[in-house]
């Protein structure tokens, strides 16, 4: 789920469903890299339930203010627009239709 580019660059790519428990062992590698560039790549997760994105918003809010610098890829449509929000920078990716709004 963890790769470290040869940059430095941290990219996670969690898998399955994002739920709470799958938001916080995210948040929980956010907090392990201390700062730095992380891409959140979610081209693998299968499904997004609204208690998770919440969850993962509150720490990646969380995590912008301690000076890291997180972007996310391959989200749909209402998760990316819940981050953006939030002030994480959202690289669009191409879905398969199903993310369609």
């Amino acid at each position: 789920m963890l790769k470290r580019s040869p940059s430095g660059q941290v990219w996670i790519r969690p898998s399955g469903i994002l739920d709470g428990s799958r938001a916080m062992e995210i948040a929980r590698l956010l907090h392990d890299q201390c700062g730095g560039e992380v891409v959140l790549d979610f081209s693998a997760v299968e499904g997004f339930e609204p208690f998770g994105v919440e969850v993962l918003a509150l720490q990646l809010a969380g995590a912008g203010r301690r000076g890291g610098r997180i972007s996310c890829r391959g989200l749909p449509p209402c998760v990316a627009e819940r981050m953006r929000e939030i002030g994480v920078a959202v690289a669009p990716a191409p879905r398969h239709p199903r993310w369609a709004p």
